[in-house]
């Protein structure tokens, strides 16, 4: 995957996160939870993957890890 491929992966998957867990438009709204909580919580994540823990593509697995994360930094 070239580098513009994952920053634009990541990018979509703020916005994915975003769209749950943003505090007054979220489906599941958390209080805190602004788009700079939900990157570094995105990037605590990514750096936290290793063989046991792979990156899902921004897929509903990753959304629930970094909801952990959110509420961890909130």
């Amino acid at each position: 995957m070239s580098t513009q491929t994952a920053e634009k992966e990541i990018l979509d998957f703020v916005e994915y996160v975003d769209s749950f867990y943003n505090p007054t438009t979220g489906i599941y709204p958390i209080g805190g939870a602004t788009v700079g909580v939900i990157t570094k919580a995105i990037k605590a994540y990514v750096d936290s993957l290793d063989d046991e823990r792979t990156w899902g593509g921004g897929d509903s697995v990753d959304r629930e890890r970094v909801r952990d994360i959110i509420f961890q930094l909130v």
